[in-house]
């Protein structure tokens, strides 16, 4: 046995010492008598809640007042818990430094693999791309804008990789000598390489051979060693410039303009065309004493860098105009000179290296003295680059040895070397870290990857917490803590934080007995567990310690016990009140006083919705006090129907879908309910203070089409604020969890301080109903609940706003028809929300929202999470002009989601999933943060960089404020009507119309030209309701058009004349031209012929008449 201390890092806090430290010690012990008093009275049931109560934030907040901010908060919150635990325990000062009797050593996991920042075990090896038999890689250059990897080998070969490391293009310069040297050109759009005597322009994106897409440029007076692009984005012309060393000591600007590489000559030649360096612009001046081996361009400083194995003139920094002068240059000198650079923009540091196996940092205006130095490499650095998101340097020495060093706090973060490779691969040329995909890459014989551990882990890995279901998830707010049960009945212990591990219990109850939910009580220090077998037990949080149990029933039927839901009311040493909610649909109490060993069954809810489904939607109720033993919370309750079941046996189970499936409950002061929800979607509200049960009920789930899973509800929440708009965290609702299986959905209920809240809150107003006496009912003033989405309240809740207190409670329901139904607790229908996921409508599994009430989160058997704002309706729910907005959607996993919470304060979201991972988000973003149980610690910093996990696709996306995915669907008329006014214009009298001629048949006065055009909506057509089964599946869903027929037309009066003088009418089923007899002459001569046109049916011919010359 030792004492060590359990810290995450090497690094002690600062103590300070001294007088001061003495005074702070004598606070510090007077500050434990105070809590160890309060906590004492809290037992004995003496203690008053005053605004001088000190919780855990308080003696958080006060520690690190006393000791500093470098005193860690788990160690605080070890110390708290251990005198809440037991206010007689021995203490030491020490512990809140963290130093308590351990046994070995806490700091072993710090040397795993899985914790180190490249996780050399998933290193990939790319071979024979990209180079030659007996080739290396000498450059290589990562092009962030594009997304590409640019490799030159020693022999000649230019390759182009794509983010998948596969070769997009590649190309061999024939009788090239080595290239040292490759870049590329943004304006140009081209690739240049230097040689030792010739600069290669390469055109990647030509088709056809090495003649045709490359240029040489030569001679060149020096050998070339290096070579970089001057990027300059806002640059207008169409030209780039270069920089290049030499072995002269040289820093060369060319400039390459697109006239310089115009159309080659017709003739087709075997050679590459070679271009004279003496028609470009050439810039050159010597500034090193020695061989430049490195030459860069800094953007964010605007100037660029050299390097040299000259003492004197290491490294010179300066701008581009320092070429075209003989000013002076800023330069920096390290002893042995500098074989590497490199700058990172974050903390605005170059950090250099070379011979002496020495890193140095320096500010760049600062060149007399170096601001940092980094030692440790045993042979000479040969290249350096810079990790920027992480603050990271990466350098690489001679012997292949590669150290990972934060910036910092100038600290050796990893140690690796290449231990795979053979003789031929003895040294390693280039190094470039690929910020975009999180990977270090290095060029030799071969290319190796070597992938960031956080990057492995949070896009390749599955995240994976358990290794079966999750059933359970909760969250300790007081000691910012997350639990979770698996199918296994593994209970674990995580830190929200780090995602660290704390501590797990395994069969929980007994081998082989399943745990399906859990409760905390609101101050953090108990925890309740249920079981598929009815058990419960009751255990101390922070270390995991059974109290309390609740034996199993002697008698017994499958699953009547299974414990699908729990809420912690009250835990204190003298009294232990649990409710819970068994499959078979019964809501009961169970609790435990002082002395006693086990818990017991106390109060048991009696069944309503039998009763409200018999013509009794307004239940009163008889309330008398509890004589077997008082909860604290709940009467003794009776119900008194005004109707009597007509011939229905009490006794008689209710069938399936009629059990109650989940509850929440609502107790503040001037309101005391508890909601009851059933698999048919109907709502019993069960108000104590009104001494009522409410039946609610959705007229529009009444239809006998709608299948009755369908009509289930699989979660309730109580939306409160209270007058003051803030509830605070210690005081918030008590969260809860059910099992999580397709028949009994997970839910974690706001309660909305189900543990007797000390919130002083006033009766926000009077109910509706008339005060009912305990013996005694009046039924004459009740009324009764319609089934309809009407507000029969409305006047009355608008008197209630007018008070001092105008927040009233609202219910929120969660359906297996993928909406959100809003209630008031009377009854009546607020807002029908759908959720918009660009998916057909998926049924929803949990809701939760923050404790101001102004976020809505909900979670659907697909795996996404939405989030609405609510705050601007909750402050006036009546008002049809407030709307709840849904601002945000993302997929987190792709299975059912069983349960979330939101810490609002870090702006967390927390989800568990049958899938066995509980995964961490940002609330504001939805960006992937990490799972619980990966090796690394979670970073709460949001993030630019979108990372998801390795089941997800789906970017988050947002709702703009004009849309209207804000709430339920649109109640859409059909886009074509009837217009029976001008059909009336369109079949009036053929007499009225022009005579046609011949065969010229009016085609135009059609049925389709009376109808109205189509209404634009500028919303997104939403499904109707469909299936009706009189007409199938397909032409139940189309709309029908009846249209009437219009006035029978009345034949006008004329004679028909047949060939043989009869006057017989000619009857057919075909129209028939009648020959033409004279009937007299005209004024003008002309004779005028009646033509009949007969139809059947005969009385809708139509007459025409023509005029014959």
């Amino acid at each position: 046995m030792s004492r060590r201390k359990i810290q995450e890092d090497e690094d002690r806090p600062d103590i300070p010492d001294g007088v001061h430290f003495k005074n702070s010690l004598k606070e510090f012990q007077r500050l434990v008598d105070k809590i160890v008093v309060q906590k004492k009275e809290e037992r004995l049931g003496l203690y008053t809640k005053d605004a001088e109560e000190m919780d855990y934030d308080k003696f958080y907040a006060a520690v690190q007042a006393l000791f500093g901010p470098e005193v860690k908060s788990q160690d605080v919150k070890t110390f708290y818990r251990k005198i809440g635990n037991n206010p007689d325990v021995q203490t030491e000062w020490c512990e809140i430094f963290g130093y308590f009797v351990v046994e070995g050593d806490a700091l072993a996991a710090q040397l795993d693999e899985e914790n180190m920042v490249f996780l050399v075990s998933k290193r990939q090896r790319i071979t024979k791309k990209g180079v030659k038999r007996r080739d290396v890689i000498k450059c290589m250059v990562k092009i962030s804008q594009l997304d590409f990897l640019i490799t030159a080998s020693q022999k000649g070969t230019l390759s182009i990789f794509n983010s998948q490391m596969r070769v997009m293009t590649t190309t061999s310069i024939p009788d090239s000598p080595w290239i040292n040297g490759c870049d590329y050109l943004y304006q140009l759009k081209r690739v240049v390489a230097v040689t030792e005597r010739t600069i290669i322009i390469w055109d990647y994106k030509s088709q056809g051979s090495v003649v045709d897409t490359c240029f040489i440029i030569k001679p060149m007076e020096h050998c070339l060693l290096c070579v970089c692009s001057v990027y300059q984005p806002a640059e207008q012309l169409v030209k780039d410039d270069i920089l290049m060393g030499d072995d002269g000591g040289h820093v060369n600007l060319f400039t390459l303009t697109s006239d310089d590489f115009g159309l080659k000559q017709s003739k087709k030649k075997a050679h590459v065309q070679i271009l004279d360096s003496k028609k470009f612009r050439h810039i050159r001046r010597k500034l090193h004493e020695d061989w430049v081996v490195k030459v860069k361009y800094i953007p964010a400083l605007n100037c660029f860098g050299s390097c040299s194995l000259d003492s004197v003139h290491s490294l010179v920094l300066d701008d581009l105009k320092r070429l075209e002068d003989n000013l002076p240059v800023r330069d920096f000198s390290v002893p042995r000179g500098v074989n590497a650079f490199t700058y990172c923009g974050k903390a605005n540091i170059i950090v250099t290296g070379g011979e002496d196996k020495v890193l140095r940092l320096w500010h760049p205006n600062i060149n007399t003295k170096p601001v940092g130095k980094l030692m440790g490499h045993l042979f000479s650095i040969m290249e350096i680059v810079t990790n920027e998101k992480d603050q990271h340097i990466i350098s690489l020495s001679s012997g292949k040895i590669f150290r990972v060093w934060d910036i910092h706090t100038l600290s050796l973060m990893q140690i690796f070397h290449d231990t795979q490779a053979g003789p031929r691969d003895a040294q390693i040329f280039s190094m470039v870290f690929d910020n975009n995909h999180g990977v270090l890459i290095t060029g030799s014989a071969v290319i190796d990857l070597y992938p960031l551990t956080r990057m492995i882990q949070d896009t390749k890995q599955v995240p994976q917490t358990h290794e079966r279901n999750i059933n359970v998830l909760l969250y300790n707010t007081a000691f910012h803590q997350v639990l979770t049960i698996c199918s296994e009945s593994i209970v674990r212990i995580w830190e929200l934080e780090s995602g660290q591990l704390i501590y797990q219990i395994e069969d929980a109850h007994g081998p082989g007995i399943e745990l399906t939910c859990a409760a905390t009580d609101k101050n953090g220090f108990h925890l309740a567990t249920g079981a598929c077998d009815g058990t419960v037990k009751t255990w101390d949080f922070g270390s995991g310690q059974q109290l309390k149990t609740l034996p199993l029933a002697k008698e017994s039927i499958d699953n009547e016990h299974w414990l699908i839901q729990m809420s912690y009311l009250k835990a204190s040493e003298s009294k232990h009140v649990i409710l819970l909610l068994e499959h078979s649909g019964t809501i009961k109490i169970v609790q435990s006083n002082e002395g006693e060993p086990q818990l017991g069954v106390t109060w048991c809810l009696p069944e309503a919705l039998s009763l409200a489904l018999q013509g009794n939607p307004l239940m009163p109720l008889r309330l008398s006090p509890i004589t077997r033993k008082a909860n604290g919370f709940f009467p003794d309750v009776r119900l008194l129907p005004e109707k009597d079941p007509e011939g229905a046996d009490m006794e008689t189970p209710l069938p399936p879908e009629a059990k109650v499936k989940c509850y929440d409950v609502l107790r503040v002061e001037g309101y005391n309910l508890l909601a009851t929800a059933s698999a048919n979607g109907a709502i019993i509200m069960w108000d104590f203070e009104s001494a009522v049960a409410r039946h609610i009920f959705k007229a529009a789930h009444a239809d006998e089409t709608n299948e009755p899973e369908i009509l289930g509800i699989n979660m309730l929440l109580f939306l409160y604020r209270s007058a003051l708009s803030v509830r605070q965290l210690s005081q918030s609702s008590t969260y809860t969890s059910e099992s999580q299986s397709d028949e009994t959905p997970i839910q974690e209920t706001e309660g909305g301080g189900v543990g007797g809240s000390s919130v002083s809150i006033k009766r926000e107003a009077v109910k509706k109903e008339p005060s009912i006496a305990m013996n005694t009912v009046e039924s004459q003033g009740l009324v009764k609940l319609r089934d309809s989405t009407v507000l029969e309240n409305k006047g009355l809740l608008k008197e209630l706003e007018d008070e001092e207190h105008k927040y009233i409670p609202i219910l929120a329901s969660a359906h297996e028809d993928g909406c959100i139904y809003l209630w008031t607790i009377q009854g009546d229908l607020l807002r029908e929300i759908l959720p918009f996921t660009k998916l057909p409508a998926i049924p929803l599994t949990v809701l939760c929202t923050d404790i101001s009430a102004k976020m809505l989160f909900a979670a659907n058997k697909e795996g996404h999470v939405i989030r609405w704002h609510i705050g601007s309706f909750l402050e006036d729910p009546l008002d049809t002009n407030k709307h709840v907005k849904q601002q945000l959607c993302w997929r987190a996993h792709s299975t059912k989601i069983v349960s979330l919470f939101y810490d609002e304060e870090r702006g967390l979201v927390v989800t568990a999933s049958t899938d066995g991972s509980v995964r961490l988000w940002h609330g504001s973003s939805g960006y992937y943060i990490g799972y619980f149980g990966q090796r690394r610690l979670f970073e709460l910093s949001e993030s630019a960089d979108i990372i998801l996990p390795c089941d997800v696709n789906d970017l988050p996306f947002t709702i703009k404020e004009d849309s209207k995915y804000m709430e339920k669907r649109q109640k859409f008329e059909y886009p074509l009507v009837l217009d029976r006014e001008k059909w009336k214009s369109l079949t009036r009298s053929a007499l009225s119309f022009k005579k046609p001629g011949h065969l010229e048949v009016d085609q135009d006065f059609k049925f389709f030209k009376a109808l109205a055009s189509p209404k634009i909506y500028k919303s997104p057509l939403e499904s109707f309701k469909s299936g009706n089964k009189d007409f199938g599946i397909v032409f139940g869903s189309i709309p029908i058009y009846r249209v009437v027929s219009p006035t029978k037309l009345k034949n006008f009066p004329r004679r028909r004349i047949e060939p043989d003088g009869s006057t017989d009418s000619i009857r057919s089923k075909r129209s028939k031209i009648m020959a033409p007899s004279n009937t007299g002459s005209s004024t003008n001569g002309s004779q005028v012929v009646s033509l009949h046109f007969s139809a059947v049916p005969a009385e809708q011919g139509v007459t025409a008449a023509f005029v014959i010359k």
